[in-house]
């Protein structure tokens, strides 16, 4: 089974992000929408800059599209770099 996806709106080409990424900053999503990102969800979703915004822990502002999108994959990229370095890590320990 798939990890659980974060819907992403008005983007041609990121239509969705790990929820893993947007869970530790709930708070920042709340100030920045005074929503919880489950209601922003069944709302259809952020913006990339709206995501970006929420990952950073800051208030939102405009962004270039295309500027929004690489920075929010880079911390995808990010996430799942460490997680399959701890993934190995825990390989090695138990070999």
């Amino acid at each position: 089974m798939g990890e659980i996806m974060f819907p992403i709106l008005q983007d041609p080409v990121l239509s969705a992000v790990p929820w893993s990424i947007l869970a530790p900053h709930e708070a920042q999503a709340q100030r920045n929408h005074s929503q919880t990102l489950r209601t922003l969800a069944n709302r259809g979703g952020l913006s990339p800059c709206e995501a970006l915004a929420i990952i950073e822990d800051r208030s939102w502002r405009k962004e270039y599209q295309a500027y929004a999108r690489a920075k929010v994959l880079t911390y995808v990229w990010q996430a799942e770099k460490a997680a399959i370095i701890a993934q190995q890590e825990t390989n090695n320990a138990s070999a």
